[in-house]
């Protein structure tokens, strides 16, 4: 909790809303943007604050003061960080992108919404359901902000393989299988440069290629596709069985 004197009076910058109601017998409104002065908000990172004065511009624009500092009232503004110095400037709306986007470990919090993803959960649900925040809107984007971190792409990654080890499925056996498709005299040839461009790519011989970009729209696997893929490993080896002579 942090807590700053504003007008001879004691106010609170709550860090989430189990804080919240462990000190305050009240509720909170969780759209900050329609709020009554000294109403209890939800800001977009999940904090609980008051509306300390809301004005409007001489061109009709309105604006809200908290301890987080003043914002103007849009719908591309978020409320969230550090408490302001100065309540009384106008505060820099924090986009989600600038939360902890150069850090190499990942927090707990990013290992669960990872394994979701790679389960086949949407990105914006996921972050939903595991950070503090009730906005849509700023879930998504900081969902599509985190898939494309290092860090969360090495975690969705390693997530897919044991879920793809789950079902026999390998570094091991893709190669195999796309050495299998290359090697076959009977095989269609689109078939082959496929497989070709597949393990070029793999083997890093596109280096203006990013091979981590298809984690940033990955959506996982759904327990029915799971089992397609162990149905279609073993159409797969039954092919290649009957190919050998």
């Amino acid at each position: 909790m942090f807590s700053k004197l504003v007008n001879g009076r004691t106010e609170c910058l709550y860090s989430d809303k189990d804080e919240f109601y462990d000190n305050e017998d009240a509720d909170y409104h969780e759209d900050w943007r329609t709020a009554p002065i000294n109403s209890w908000i939800l800001t977009d990172d999940g904090q609980v604050c008051k509306v300390l004065q809301r004005g409007e511009f001489s061109n009709g624009e309105r604006y809200i003061r908290t301890l987080l500092g003043t914002y103007p009232i849009r719908n591309n503004i978020y409320i969230a960080g550090k408490p302001a110095d100065d309540i009384y400037r106008f505060s820099k709306s924090v986009r989600p992108r600038q939360f902890r986007k150069n850090d190499k470990l990942p927090n707990g919090r990013e290992v669960i919404f990872a394994k979701y993803c790679a389960q086949g959960m949407p990105p914006d649900q996921a972050y939903l359901r595991i950070f503090p925040t009730n906005n849509n809107k700023y879930a998504q984007s900081a969902a599509n902000s985190l898939l494309k971190t290092e860090r969360v792409q090495k975690l969705v990654s390693k997530e897919t393989k044991k879920m793809l080890g789950s079902v026999g499925i390998d570094e091991e056996y893709l190669l195999g299988n796309a050495k299998h498709i290359i090697d076959n005299d009977g095989g269609r040839d689109s078939d082959k440069l496929r497989a070709i461009e597949i393990l070029m790519k793999i083997a890093g011989m596109f280096p203006s290629d990013k091979k981590t970009e298809s984690l940033t729209v990955f959506q996982g696997f759904t327990s029915e596709q799971l089992k397609q893929l162990e149905g279609a490993k073993a159409e797969l080896m039954a092919h290649a069985e009957k190919d050998i002579p």
